[in-house]
C-alpha cells in the first residue's frame, strides 16, 4: 500500500465522517454522551474531578474531551475529534490488513469500512471510554506482533487499561499473544503501574473509590438481557463470519504473529460484552469489537478469493457485505425504527436514536429559555448544548444515584432548585 492509497483512504474515511455528523445533527444516541461531555466541560472549568466533581470513569475520556473542548467548547468540536478518532481506527485496520494479505484494494477498503460498521455509524461520533479504547487495542495488536515494537504495545495495552477497566481483558490477551509477550507485558506493567500514581498524585485517592467502589455498587445486581447478546451477536455476524474464515486461513497469512495477536484482541474485546449484565452497561461495549473483526474479515474475504472456492466466497461476502450495509443504512434513514440494524423477530426496534436532531433541537430551545438561575433537570446532552447547569453540578446522575457511597451528594443533587423544566 503506497502512501497515496493511504492518504486516499484517509480522505475518504474522514470525508464519510462529515457525512455522517451532517447527516446525524445533534440527534441524541444514548444518555452517556451528555455525561461526559458536560463531566469534559465542568473539568476544564473547575478541575476537581474526582473531587467534588463525580466521575465513574478513569480520567483520559475526559481528559480527551476536555482536550477537545479547550480548541472550541461545542458538540459539533467533540464529535468531530471522535470521528477522527475513528479515521485513526480506521487507518490502523487498513495497515493490518495490507500487512496479513500484501492486498492493496483490501487495504484500502478497511479504512472507510471501519467508519461505516453498524455500531460504529450507531455511536458515530460520540464522546465514549470505547471510542479511545477502539485504536489504543487495535495498535497494540499491531505493534505487539513484533518483537522490535513489543514495548510501544505494552504502552497502548496499559493506556487502554484507564481508558476503560475492562479493557484490561484484551490488553492481557494481546500481550500474551505476542511473540515478545514478556517484554510487552513489562512495558504495560509499567504504563499501568505509572498511570496509578500519577492520577493518585493528581486526583487524590477519591479517583479509586470512584472508578471502582461506587461501579461496584452501582452495577448491585444482575440482568441476563438474552435480547441484548442476540442483538449483538446479528449486528456482529457479517463480519464474524469471514473472521472465523480468517482463522480457518491462517496459512495464508503474511504475519501469523498479527493474526495471533488480532484474534486475542477480538476475542478480548468480545469477551467484555459479558458486562452487559450489570445494570447501566450497553451494547457501546461492541465498538472496538467491530475494527478488530473488520480486520480479520477483510483478510478472510482476501484469501478466500484466491482459494477453490472464490466463486461462493465472492457470493458470501457480497451478501454479507451488503447486510452489514443495510444494517448501517438504516441508521440513517430511519432511526426511529432502525431495520435491519434491529435483530430480526423481535417486536420492538430497540436500540433506536434516543431523540431526534429536531427533538433535542426543539428542547434545546425551551432549555434556553429557562430562568438563568434555575438548574435544567432534562437530558443531560440538551443541558450541554443549552449551556444549562444541572442540578449540584453533577453530570452523572446514575452513578450518583446507584451507588450509596455518592448518598449525600445525590442529597444534594434532588434539593437544588429551583428547576426548569
Amino acid at each position: 500500500m503506497t502512501r497515496r492509497d493511504r492518504l486516499a483512504a484517509a480522505l475518504l474515511a474522514a470525508a464519510l465522517v462529515i457525512v455522517l455528523e451532517q447527516l446525524r445533527g445533534h440527534a441524541d444516541w444514548g444518555p452517556s454522551e451528555g455525561v461526559y461531555a458536560l463531566t469534559s466541560r465542568l473539568l476544564l472549568e473547575h478541575g476537581d474531578l474526582y473531587g467534588g466533581l463525580v466521575a465513574s470513569q478513569p480520567p483520559w475520556v475526559y481528559l480527551f474531551g476536555a482536550g477537545a473542548l479547550s480548541i472550541h467548547d461545542s458538540l459539533d468540536a467533540l464529535r468531530l475529534a471522535c470521528g477522527l478518532a475513528q479515521v485513526l481506527t480506521g487507518m490502523l485496520a487498513g495497515e493490518a490488513v495490507w500487512r496479513l494479505t500484501a492486498n492493496r484494494l483490501a487495504a484500502v477498503a478497511a479504512v472507510p469500512l471501519v467508519v461505516l460498521t453498524p455500531w460504529a455509524v450507531h455511536q458515530h461520533g460520540l464522546l465514549l471510554p470505547e471510542q479511545l479504547g477502539a485504536p489504543l487495542l487495535l495498535g497494540a495488536a499491531l505493534l505487539a506482533a513484533r518483537p522490535a515494537t513489543a514495548r510501544w504495545a505494552g504502552v497502548l495495552a496499559g493506556l487502554a487499561v484507564f481508558a476503560k477497566l475492562p479493557f484490561a481483558l484484551p490488553a492481557a490477551l494481546l500481550i500474551a499473544a505476542s511473540p515478545a509477550r514478556g517484554t510487552g507485558a513489562r512495558w504495560a506493567a509499567g504504563t499501568i503501574a505509572a498511570q496509578a500514581v500519577a492520577f493518585t498524585v493528581v486526583f487524590g485517592t477519591g479517583f479509586w473509590s470512584q472508578i471502582v467502589r461506587a461501579q461496584v455498587q452501582a452495577g448491585d445486581g444482575l440482568e441476563f438481557q438474552l435480547g441484548s447478546w442476540a442483538q449483538a451477536s446479528w449486528n456482529l455476524l457479517p463480519l464474524a463470519v469471514f473472521a472465523v474464515v480468517a482463522l480457518l486461513l491462517r496459512g495464508r497469512a503474511s504475519e501469523r504473529a498479527l493474526l495471533l495477536t488480532l484474534g486475542a484482541a477480538a476475542a478480548g474485546t468480545l469477551a467484555t460484552t459479558i458486562t452487559i449484565v450489570k445494570p447501566g452497561t450497553g451494547l457501546n461495549v461492541l465498538v472496538p469489537s467491530e475494527p478488530l473483526l473488520a480486520t480479520l474479515a477483510l483478510a478472510g474475504v482476501a484469501w478466500a478469493l484466491r482459494s477453490p472456492l472464490r466463486i461462493r466466497a465472492a457470493v458470501a461476502a457480497g451478501m454479507l457485505g451488503l447486510l452489514m450495509l443495510a444494517q448501517s443504512a438504516s441508521l440513517l434513514l430511519d432511526p426511529t425504527n432502525p431495520r435491519p440494524f434491529h435483530r430480526p423477530a423481535s417486536s420492538t426496534a430497540g436500540w433506536k436514536v434516543g431523540r431526534t436532531r429536531d427533538e433535542v433541537d426543539r428542547l434545546v430551545a425551551l432549555a434556553e429559555r429557562c430562568p438563568r438561575r434555575s438548574v435544567y433537570g432534562g437530558p443531560q446532552l440538551v443541558a450541554f448544548l443549552a449551556r444549562r447547569r444541572v442540578p449540584a453540578d453533577q453530570p452523572d446522575v446514575f452513578i450518583v444515584s446507584r451507588a450509596a457511597m455518592h448518598g449525600a451528594v445525590f442529597e444534594r443533587l434532588q434539593a437544588d432548585g429551583p428547576r426548569c423544566p
